[in-house]
C-alpha cells in the first residue's frame, strides 16, 4: 500500500548530504584571467549554495481534510501549482524562511524549480511537500529522499 502522502508522518530522519560545490574560475566580468581582480570583482554573487538533503512528500491544493487551496501566504492554488513559474512547496519555515526559491533534485535525478509559499503541520525540520495537480501525481510522487539547493533567498520585508 503507498504511503499516505498527505497524514502520514515520516518514519525516518533526513542525513546530511555531502556538501556540493560548484568550481568556479578566476575569470573577472572583464575577460581577463588569472588572479588579477578588477574593479568589478567586488560585485560578485555571493558564493554558490549547498544541496542539502530533504526528506519529500506530495499533497494536492483541494481534499477532504481541511484543504482550503490557499497556501499559508494567501496564495490561491487551487487551478495551478505554479506561483512566479515555480512550483508551490510547503516547509519549515524555521528552516527555510517562505518566499524563497528553490531548486530540488528528486530521486531519479531531475531537478524542480519550487517556491516556498506554504507550510504544514507535519512539515518540521528537513522536510518539504510538493504540491501536486492531482492525487494520482502525489501518490506516484510518493515519499523521497531529495536534494535541495536555495536559488534565490526571500527578500527581506
Amino acid at each position: 500500500m503507498p504511503p499516505n502522502y498527505e497524514k502520514e508522518a515520516p518514519t525516518s530522519n533526513a542525513v546530511e548530504a555531502p556538501v556540493k560545490t560548484e568550481s568556479s574560475d578566476e575569470t573577472g566580468s572583464s575577460g581577463e584571467t588569472g588572479n588579477h581582480r578588477t574593479s568589478s570583482d567586488n560585485h560578485r554573487k555571493s558564493p554558490p549554495q549547498e544541496w542539502r538533503t530533504f526528506e519529500a512528500t506530495a499533497y494536492v491544493a483541494l481534499c477532504d481534510t481541511g484543504c482550503s487551496g490557499f497556501t499559508f501566504t494567501e496564495i490561491d492554488v487551487r487551478h495551478t501549482r505554479y506561483y512566479h513559474g515555480r512550483v508551490v512547496v510547503a516547509v519549515d519555515p524555521a528552516v527555510i524562511p517562505l518566499g524563497t526559491s528553490l531548486t530540488i533534485r528528486l530521486a531519479d535525478g531531475s531537478e524542480i524549480e519550487a517556491i516556498a509559499e506554504d507550510t504544514g503541520g507535519a512539515i518540521k525540520g528537513r522536510k518539504i511537500d510538493v504540491l501536486m495537480a492531482n492525487e494520482a501525481d502525489a501518490w506516484d510522487f510518493g515519499r523521497q529522499t531529495v536534494s535541495v539547493k536555495i536559488s534565490k533567498a526571500a527578500e527581506a520585508e
